[in-house]
């Protein structure tokens, strides 16, 4: 029997390894080891907040081929001084944006329609086209965001007839962003004419989380498949470096940007250092990625004691040995209208540490229903300030007794095992594939 072959169409890939690197690798990586044959297309260059290399030997065998792309980086690059980045949504929550700044929001949201990786389609469906007479691919695999990758499998997949499936990591015009600020008439409706031209036309569809698409009926080819982690990343316990002093370290990895502005964590540090200094002065605060200038200014006032440190992204294995050397997790979701769907990828890298998790975010929503049904932490809403400051307390006090105040449940962890998740996917490829 000949192995079968998919053609994965993402704009992140390697050595781009942002966080939309993660999933989508995961899923090449799990369906290589059984049995598919791989070939990607993506971006020459992309605006990734990191750079890395496959993590696994079956990685760097997989073919890719290269569409170049005419990225905006002129009008939406992070100045020095503190302009905007084409990679990061904190472009549409700039305070006291110049006119430059506001002209760049507005063409982004306006002009570069579905995203500002629209010029990246003039390049891949040409080479897609290529790629697919020359490797004969069963099917094809696209992940978004950027939605322009949609449109490139859409119209790949038109052309040759192959069966179509597209991941969906994030909403497209339900994304949180549009809410605070609105395209115009037609840019709205161009964009939506775009999402349901994809949404139609794809064999099968998958979500991270409900709440994507709320405006059609998917039902009958929409499948929930989360995100998870890499069994493969999980540091067995001897192999972590001893803890050499006494801190409680908090930390926080990843970007954190204006609308998940942490002001219950801030107002906690604050009453920490106040009520209980000699607690205080034994806690770090370590931020690890990309944060909003204004939250990193808050944080660093909130307390005269408490220390606190602001690093870039660091690679993931790195990552991965800070989280398991942490004494509690921070993980925020943002406060926007589909908050309650939110499920932030870090979450999955925290629940296979042990460590304790503390969630800031709706306490009715996904996120928190997930550290609830795994045990490894406790969410609180963004005003519960105080229920933030006596958690920190009680992780604190356990932590000096050496105590566990969580053991996460290992038969609801599996279920986000990547191994697992990729079976998922499989099983649809291969009804696609029938």
């Amino acid at each position: 029997m000949s192995r079968k072959k998919i053609l994965i169409v993402s704009y992140y890939w390697y050595p781009f390894a942002d966080v939309g690197t993660y999933r989508i690798s995961r899923f090449a990586k799990y369906l290589a080891k059984s049995g598919w044959d791989i070939v990607v297309l993506t971006a020459k260059e992309a605006a990734a907040g990191m750079k890395g290399k496959p993590d696994d030997p079956v990685l760097e065998n997989i073919k890719v081929y290269r569409a170049n792309i005419i990225e905006p980086v002129s009008l939406l690059k992070k100045k020095k001084n503190g302009g905007a980045k084409t990679s990061n949504p904190s472009i549409f929550y700039q305070k006291d944006a110049n006119l430059i700044s506001r002209l760049a929001v507005w063409t982004r949201l306006n002009l570069m329609i579905p995203d500002a990786k629209f010029t990246w389609k003039w390049f891949a469906v040409p080479l897609g086209k290529k790629v697919i007479e020359q490797e004969k691919p069963d099917i094809i695999l696209s992940t978004s965001p950027p939605p322009t990758t949609s449109l490139i499998a859409k119209k790949l997949a038109d052309w040759s007839g192959l069966p179509w499936h597209a991941d969906f990591r994030d909403p497209w015009t339900n994304i949180y962003y549009y809410d605070d600020n609105p395209q115009s008439k037609w840019a709205g409706n161009r964009n939506k004419k775009l999402e349901a031209s994809v949404l139609e036309s794809a064999d099968r569809l998958s979500v991270v989380n409900h709440g994507f698409f709320p405006s059609y009926n998917l039902d009958n080819k929409l499948t929930k498949i989360p995100n998870g982690f890499d069994p493969d990343h999980i540091i067995p316990q001897e192999k972590l470096p001893q803890k050499t002093d006494s801190a409680f370290y908090i930390r926080y990895f990843g970007s954190m940007k204006a609308n998940q502005y942490p002001k219950a964590f801030i107002e906690a540090l604050h009453t920490l250092s106040v009520d209980h200094p000699e607690i205080a002065e034994n806690i770090h605060f370590d931020f690890f990625g990309n944060i909003d200038p204004d939250i990193k200014k808050d944080i660093k006032s909130a307390s005269d004691i408490i220390k606190t440190s602001f690093s870039g992204y660091i690679p993931h294995d790195k990552m991965m040995m800070r989280v398991n050397s942490s004494d509690l997790l921070l993980l925020l979701i943002g406060r926007t209208k589909n908050s309650k769907f939110g499920l932030s990828t870090k979450v999955f890298e925290y629940m296979t540490s042990g460590k304790p998790v503390l969630g800031i975010g709706p306490i009715d929503g996904a996120a928190s229903k997930l550290v609830s049904d795994t045990n490894i932490g406790k969410f609180f809403s963004h005003k519960d300030d105080k229920g933030v400051t006596n958690f920190i307390l009680e992780t604190y006090q356990a932590n000096q007794k050496g105590e566990t105040l969580f053991t996460p449940s290992e038969k609801a962890v599996q279920q986000y095992n990547f191994s697992y998740l990729t079976k998922k996917l499989e099983n649809i490829l291969d009804e696609l594939n029938a």
